[in-house]
């Protein structure tokens, strides 16, 4: 038996934040190697931040990732570790994932396919990977095996897994065991569960171990990454991780055969029919690593808690959450993750400000707030979040109602958030003074405009209350109103 323990992390990274996302690493990579893990897996570009957007033009991004890929070096004595990076080769550039081990860059998997559709732009910034080696500040570049001391290794990266045209495939031709994903996959509702299936129909179809890790949390920018590691084999997933935890990191291990691996290979007869060498496994380089020390299997015990359970013991009862109610938590708890992030790594807030109308739509953002709120810092600041959170009512005499005030009071009262009553009687007056004045009379004035006034008044006084204390001021809106 050759009993390999691998290790998929998510970790919640910073945009341009090189040595803050670099420490993360570091940090995960210790946990990996006392864990005792052979091979550990992290997300794409997770030195960098995966939301470069134009930013990756500029010429210091590859160099500051490249030198933070070269101070991990030393913390991967006795581990494989894929890094995602930005690297540059003959003035293009390439979405990289970088094998280290042992204290050294070993070589460079270069992803082949960019999603440019829906909220990606990749084919806009990166150059795509075809075929062949080539050299990157020295070090093999391209369609790599990596031959380690417990087996051949590969890696892909992201869209890679979601697209027809696969490298994985002429990696494995190649002799791969384990092929590794290293992902930025955003959020949406109920989209791991497409995952899962992609990794165990990879896993299965190539005969191969499977290690997918992803992004966690907001970057910084518009996207929520959901984490949801994977590992599998092709009897099925060994080991799973949460969906949008709100820790800065999740790590996962499980122990998987290569033995078996290979028995599954010389069983199956069309496995070997589709996986004759051909052109394209030609041009991937197999490349052997000296190990530098002996290769210790993990413990029998640790593979038997991983094995997929037998097809005839039922392992209980049928999910009872409907997709519809399941889809809805997600929503909600990317919301919330989302919000603590870019609260945290935005730098400058200090507050979260939301106006309560005592309707839905505000009761839904403040209980968003106090679920993010009660996470900041990780959890740390669980016992004073109320100084991060601020409620208002605005009420105007003419449209606002005892019922909504004491909605919106309760509301409050209930989750422990700090409120408060101003009225905006006098601001409306003066608006609507003016806009008449502007139309010519009140009575050209538009309904519609009128309807709308009162609100535009509040969210003034939010606006200013939070330039005023630092505030992140939080409200739903359609998004012609985000427009303006």
């Amino acid at each position: 038996m050759r009993l390999v323990k691998i290790a998929v992390a998510s970790v919640s990274v910073r945009v341009g934040d090189y040595r803050g996302n670099t420490q993360n690493l570091r940090h995960v990579i210790a946990l990996a190697r006392e864990q005792k893990a052979h091979l550990l897996v992290t997300p794409e570009l997770a030195i960098s931040g995966y939301s470069l957007e134009d930013r990756v033009f500029w010429p210091n991004v590859c160099h500051y990732s490249w030198e933070c890929l070269e101070s991990l070096r030393d913390a991967t004595e006795g581990i494989a570790v894929f890094v995602g990076l930005p690297v540059r080769i003959d003035d293009r550039l390439y979405n990289a994932a970088a094998l280290l081990y042992n204290g050294a860059i070993r070589g460079l998997i270069l992803k082949k396919n960019l999603p440019t559709y829906s909220i990606f732009y990749e084919g806009r910034h990166w150059s795509s990977w075809e075929r062949g080696v080539t050299d990157c500040n020295g070090v093999p570049a391209g369609n790599l095996v990596f031959e380690l001391p417990f087996g051949r290794v590969s890696a892909e990266i992201c869209e890679d897994l979601f697209s027809a045209e696969s490298p994985a495939r002429e990696r494995v031709q190649a002799g791969a065991e384990i092929i590794c994903n290293l992902s930025a996959s955003p959020f949406s509702p109920l989209k791991n569960e497409t995952r899962k299936q992609l990794v165990t129909v990879a896993a299965s179809k190539l005969n191969v171990v499977y290690a997918y890790a992803n992004l966690l949390g907001c970057d910084s920018s518009r996207l929520v990454f959901d984490g949801g590691n994977i590992i599998a084999t092709p009897d099925g997933i060994i080991a799973e991780g949460p969906l949008l935890s709100r820790n800065y990191f999740t790590i996962q291990c499980a122990v998987a055969d290569l033995d078996q691996v290979r028995r599954h290979r010389l069983e199956n007869s069309t496995w070997r029919q589709v996986t004759q060498p051909d052109d394209a496994a030609a041009e991937v380089d197999a490349i052997r690593l000296s190990c530098g020390g002996t290769w210790t299997p993990a413990p029998i015990r640790e593979y038997a808690k991983h094995l997929p359970p037998s097809f005839y013991i039922s392992t209980g009862s049928a999910e009872t959450v409907s997709k519809e109610h399941k889809a809805l938590d997600e929503l909600f708890d990317a919301l919330v993750l989302g919000l603590r992030d870019y609260f945290e790594k935005v730098g400058v807030f200090r507050k979260f400000l939301v106006a309560l109308s005592g309707g839905r739509d505000s009761a839904l953002c403040l209980l968003m707030a106090v679920e993010a709120a009660k996470s900041l810092q990780g959890g740390a600041a669980a016992s004073t979040w109320q100084e991060h959170i601020e409620s208002v009512y605005l009420p105007n005499s003419r449209h606002s109602s005892s019922a909504t005030l004491d909605a919106a009071q309760s509301l409050a009262q209930e989750l422990n958030v700090p409120f408060r009553i101003l009225k905006i009687d006098e601001e409306v007056v003066v608006a609507e003074k003016l806009a008449a004045e502007l139309m010519g009379g009140r009575e050209h004035i538009a309904p519609l405009a009128l309807q709308n006034l009162q609100a535009r008044v509040r969210g003034a006084i939010m606006l200013n209350w939070a330039n005023s204390v630092g505030g992140l001021v939080l409200v739903t809106s359609n998004l012609s109103e985000a427009a303006v």
